[in-house]
């Protein structure tokens, strides 16, 4: 027992450093706030958390129809927590604490509350782990767990686990990693390296990426700069970096592939905006830095150059300067982020290294005297001072300059007296004011950047309890509708503001997701094939189906929950129950889950046809991408109706509008109105010409917004199908500007091919749906090519009829088809992440390798002893 004391004091240390680290937001829990973002906080973060431990303890690992209207959850929330291995042992330990009744419920609000101890938890495993590193590269136990706090104990990790709470697992896989290379370097050894690669890419593809690029550079310098007298020549270190770290993603590859495969299959506009290699504004990383804040002492042993004789202190010294160097780069902040808009994530580095430097330079304290002292301390002061020109938005008597230059002077003058009488109660008092500025500062970032800049100080149970999260009278609506099904699935579109993700947070099924990895195939249906409005232009989500009755009826749509004196309500729902602040209205031509049809289209057919005319053959028959001969065309079921054009506060010539009061723009006389009951919808194309201005747009009563063209949100679909109650006039109104609007049509709809789908009868019967397992029986009386289901189609879907294979085919744009055989279909689905049987089998055959390449190392190593 006595060789494990070291190591639990140490874990006991971490842990105590830890909450020490977290005393601000401990303070908040004990409030009722909490430790969670309050927009991807609370719209991914925490109803990803309660959809997958829903998942994983009911037994299921792939797929669920209340991600958004469907999806893998497996590949597409791997970029989250659903390969998370926090959050797997999480959903471990919480499950075991549910089945012994100390835990009761695991909803959106549990997962907010237990944010702040599953952090606490994180980073003591984080500054026992570098700790370790640290002594592992010759750093005694004191300054090695200096230099962790200095990495772990840092803004960017409680940015991290606030903002996005996976991001700071990072932290946790980079000093493993650098152990692995470690290893290699000074004994040959490369079962750690293996390790750490595999748990980094199963853990999150997107950190894995970033992590190997940052353990590639460090490799890179390790390579020149050698710290044992006993390592193998260069060549041979790389050779084994390659096969160590190709075994490793072998392993991994189960994970990893289904991972990449979604994220390759999601839409993103390209960032269009120029990236430049050195950005013009200066981060003030010695004072403000939302990202990163260097400590004084770091700063003047950068320049105390005796020290870069000790080639420990240059390795990180060197990777530490070229950091600051690639912080300074928008360019390297894309390249870390796949090239696309940069961003500032990958700077956790720069601290490991500059806690690595801090620790050897606090070994070698010895070696300063008063003369290699002073000159370090000048150009130090001078980095204070220019920093402090150069940043237009700095304040002397901010809190953190106050810290930062009360930092400043006790860390040179403790310097400075250890220099002139080398006693080491002073080293000791150095060291400690080094870990109280951390920690301080660590509080102070909490306090200013997050609760009062981030407005985290509002998420709490009022919040999460409150109208703009979890509204009770939405409760009680939903539960109401919950009363009046007990058979076949049905969906509710229903959102909180702009909240895409409150399916889940309520426990029902809807029309909306946002995530940062979504089903292109939807995506595209959304954004170019249907040009469904969503109420809102952003990327990475989808919601609602633009009050459009043909889609929420094919979809199953079957209720709609709408405030007050909102007049959007789509063709063919009722209202059935109402609260003080809300109607719910049914749909009354609902069609069956899944429906046949002996009529065939292609996507080819429809690529010039209005997204009406794309909707009418779905609904009439099936849309397939085969490249195959096709049926014609149904008849329109909507007419083009002609008007006449008049500005108003406005000018228009050409296409181009120019409005010149606060509010305005075009007024479309229709020639023939249609009857009242009916629905208009209007299409055309709309650009603005602001540079970096978002605007709202009004059609008649119905808004919708889009983004500014620098927005890193924004589309740039501009393509728009509005629809609106009939009405004899249409007013399209937007702000003050120029704008381009071309291609307007206005179309009349009468559902006449709606009412007839809904009077035909539903065929099928037993439908089962149980996350990845769909069954039913469908009774093709009527010899129809094809059944439509109304599961979004995605690679990974097997399918039997009566026991045999048949091909699950992409259709309606987004969707999946059956070929069905004559009389009685016996139809089983199943739902596996793309790959995943070859994957699985690499990842088996690779651990394999993997036991076999180490124990061949060891053996040698034996053999030469």
């Amino acid at each position: 027992m006595q060789k494990f004391r070291p190591i639990v004091v140490l874990m006991l240390i971490s842990l105590i450093l830890s909450a020490i680290g977290h005393l601000v937001f401990l303070r908040q829990w004990s409030n009722d706030h909490f430790m969670v973002g309050i927009n991807d906080g609370l719209s991914q973060m925490m109803p990803f958390k309660h959809l997958l431990y829903q998942q994983y303890t009911q037994g299921e690992f792939f797929y669920s129809f209340d991600f958004g209207i469907g999806a893998g959850t497996f590949s597409e929330l791997s970029y989250y927590f659903s390969t998370s291995i926090v959050f797997l042992v999480t959903v471990i330990i919480v499950s075991m604490l549910q089945t012994l009744h100390i835990i009761q419920t695991t909803d959106v609000l549990f997962w907010a509350n237990a944010a702040v101890f599953i952090s606490i938890i994180r980073l003591a495993a984080i500054l026992f782990i570098t700790t370790r590193l640290f002594m592992y590269m010759k750093i005694s136990k004191p300054a090695a767990l200096l230099g962790a706090s200095l990495y772990g104990i840092s803004g960017m990790y409680f940015r991290h686990v606030t903002y996005w709470e996976f991001f700071a697992d990072a932290f946790l896989w980079l000093p493993i990693l650098l152990l692995g290379v470690e290893k290699i370097f000074r004994e040959q050894k490369p079962g750690w390296f293996i390790i750490a690669v595999a748990i980094s890419m199963i853990d999150n593809f997107y950190f894995a990426y970033i992590n190997l690029l940052l353990t590639a550079i460090y490799i890179l310098f390790r390579l020149f700069i050698p710290l044992a007298v006993n390592e193998q020549s260069k060549m041979k270190n790389m050779i084994s970096f390659l096969v160590a770290g190709s075994i490793g993603a072998g392993i991994s590859a189960v994970s990893f592939i289904p991972a990449v495969y979604a994220y390759l299959n999601n839409h993103r506009p390209d960032f269009k905006q120029e990236i430049l290699w050195v950005d013009e504004a200066i981060d003030n990383i010695l004072f403000s830095s939302s990202i990163i804040v260097l400590p004084a002492f770091f700063v003047l042993v950068l320049f105390s150059w005796f020290l870069y004789r000790n080639k420990t202190f240059r390795l990180f010294a060197l990777l530490g300067i070229v950091a600051i160097i690639m912080h300074n780069s928008p360019m390297i902040g894309s390249a870390f982020n796949g090239f696309s808009a940069p961003q500032y994530r990958w700077e956790y580095f720069l601290s490991l290294v500059m806690g690595g430097a801090v620790a050897v330079a606090i070994d070698h304290l010895h070696k300063f005297t008063w003369r290699s002292f002073f000159i370090p301390a000048l150009l130090a002061i001078f980095s204070f001072w220019f920093y402090t020109w150069r940043d237009k938005y700095f304040e002397i008597d901010s809190q953190f300059s106050t810290l930062s230059i009360n930092a400043l002077v006790i860390t040179f003058t403790l310097l400075f007296l250890y220099t002139l009488f080398k006693k080491d109660f002073i080293k000791w008092t150095l060291m400690a004011s080094i870990l109280i500025w951390t920690l301080l500062f660590a509080n102070l970032y909490q306090t200013e950047k997050i609760l009062e800049e981030g407005d985290i100080s509002q998420v709490g149970k009022k919040l999460m309890t409150g109208v703009d999260y979890n509204d009770p009278e939405i409760i009680e609506l939903l539960d109401y509708i919950h009363e009046q099904e007990n058979n076949g699935p049905y969906r509710i579109d229903w959102m909180e503001g702009v909240r895409n993700n409150t399916p889940i947070v309520q426990d029902f099924q809807g029309f909306s997701a946002y995530s940062s990895i979504l089903n292109e195939n939807l995506l595209y249906f959304y954004l170019y094939d249907l040009e469904i409005d969503m109420g809102r232009e952003s990327v990475s989500r989808y919601a609602t189906l633009g009050n459009r009755a043909n889609l929420y009826s094919m979809l199953q749509g079957k209720y709609i929950i709408r405030s007050r004196g909102d007049s959007n309500i789509p063709y063919g729902f009722d209202e059935i129950h109402a609260s003080p602040k809300y109607i719910i209205y049914k749909n009354n031509y609902v069609l069956p889950f899944a429906r046949s049809t002996a009529n065939v289209y292609e996507e080819q057919q429809l690529a010039a046809a209005s997204p009406l005319m794309r909707e009418q053959a779905m609904l009439t028959g099936v849309v397939l991408d085969r490249g195959e001969v096709a049926d014609p065309l149904p008849e329109p079921d909507e007419n083009i109706l002609n008007f006449a054009t008049v500005p108003i506060g406005a000018t228009f010539n050409d296409g181009l509008l120019k409005v010149v009061e606060r509010t305005g723009g075009l007024n479309l006389n229709l020639d023939n109105p249609p009857k009242s009951g009916g629905d208009l919808f209007v299409s055309f194309h709309l650009i603005t010409k602001a540079e970096d201005q978002g605007f709202l747009l009004e059609v008649n009563d119905y808004q919708t917004t889009r983004k500014s063209n620098q927005s890193i949100y924004k589309t740039f679909v501009d393509d728009l199908t509005i629809r609106i109650p009939a009405e004899d006039l249409i007013k399209i109104r937007l702000p003050k500007g120029e704008y381009e609007i071309t291609e307007i049509q206005v179309y009349a709809a009468s559902y006449q091919a709606l009412r007839k789908q809904a009077d035909e009868p539903d065929l099928s019967s037993n439908l089962s749906i149980d996350g990845s397992q769909v069954e039913l029986n469908f009774d093709n009386a009527a010899h129809d090519e094809f059944l439509k289901l109304s599961i979004p189609y995605e690679r990974g879907w097997r399918a039997t009829i009566n026991g045999e294979k048949v091909e699950v085919l992409k259709a309606d744009f987004a969707f999946m088809a059956l070929p069905l055989e004559a009389g009685n279909n016996n139809i089983s689905l199943s739902y596996r992440p793309p790959f995943f049987k070859p994957t699985a089998a690499v990842s088996i055959v690779s651990l394999f390798l993997g036991f076999v390449f180490v124990f061949r190392k060891r053996r040698r190593q034996n053999e030469k002893i």
